[in-house]
């Protein structure tokens, strides 16, 4: 329909029509509606927390909105995270699955010891007992990780015979609080690392793992998006990056429609070291472009880099 007011043309169109004649970059955001916001990372550093870090050498997932809202980045519990990742298993224990008021396991420190780990730790029961585990690790067939000891001392006693002996198993003495992804089953832990994580959870099977260095690698894959791993990136990418494409994506007061965001590491010579909190000082002390089909370019300092900064 046409109208002319004050000698000016205007097209009027039903609500929700695409205006005429868009630029072809801005086609697909007329349609953009919330859903999977895919996703592909290399070389980061994620952190989800100030001492919980997702090491990330390559990711291809998506953001899986947790509800009709888009993904949010300033709200974690608004998307889970399809991921293939290493993470801080030491990190994550203590400063999130082992605390809160009553843990029976405080101040734990997590060692690769031969094709296993030693847990060293205090176990708090009437008086705290110093305790220290060596454990084998294995994937389970439900895709958790098991953590079988193999010796067990506490107050410097090994008392693994001792157990055997009087029938004591290790979930008589440990008691773990649900919903923490950690259970204590006979002389066994199970952690399933999905749910260890503090938001933004993660979803995908533990596939395998393997020790490299200081770091447990977990492979994880999410067999809903099979199909769906082919490579997001274009053209000739830096070494570290995240690139988030399609649907709706929220961050800030900004919402980013058919989202084709590209955030690169200002200092490529280590891995790029995000933190999901505090995104904004990231953004705010980088420097943001936009391409001629419309995506967005940003590059961001490390976090280690701006918490130095301000040291």
């Amino acid at each position: 329909m046409w109208r002319v007011v004050s000698g000016v043309v205007l097209l009027l169109g039903a609500a929700g029509d695409a205006p005429a004649q868009l630029p072809s970059g801005l086609g697909t955001a007329v349609t953009a509606r919330t859903g999977p916001v895919e996703a592909e990372m290399r070389n980061v550093d994620y952190r989800v927390g100030t001492d919980i870090v997702l090491r990330i050498a390559y990711l291809r997932g998506a953001l899986v909105p947790t509800s009709d809202a888009p993904p949010w980045f300033e709200d974690p519990s608004s998307f889970v995270l399809s991921i293939d990742s290493a993470a801080s298993l030491a990190a994550l224990l203590n400063s999130y699955t082992f605390h809160y008021d009553g843990s029976p396991l405080r101040g734990l420190e997590i060692r690769i010891a031969g094709t296993g780990l030693e847990l060293e730790g205090t176990l708090d029961k009437t008086i705290n007992l110093p305790f220290k585990m060596r454990v084998a690790l294995h994937v389970t067939q439900d895709g958790r990780l098991r953590l079988r000891p193999s010796s067990v001392r506490v107050a410097g006693i090994g008392v693994r015979g001792l157990m055997r002996t009087f029938s004591i198993e290790l979930d008589d003495m440990v008691k773990v609080r649900g919903g923490r992804g950690v259970m204590v089953h006979e002389n066994d832990f199970y952690l399933s690392p999905a749910e260890l994580l503090p938001p933004p959870r993660i979803r995908g099977r533990l596939q395998s793992l393997r020790l490299s260095g200081d770091t447990i690698i977990q492979t994880f894959v999410d067999r809903s998006r099979r199909g769906r791993a082919r490579p997001l990136a274009r053209g000739n990418l830096p070494r570290n990056y995240m690139f988030y494409r399609g649907n709706l994506l929220r961050f800030g007061k900004l919402m980013m429609h058919d989202a084709d965001l590209l955030i690169v590491d200002q200092d490529p010579r280590d891995p790029f070291d995000f933190f999901l909190a505090r995104l904004n000082d990231q953004l705010v002390a980088g420097a943001t472009r936009n391409e001629p089909d419309f995506g967005l370019v940003t590059a961001w300092p490390d976090f280690h880099d701006l918490r130095n900064r301000r040291r």
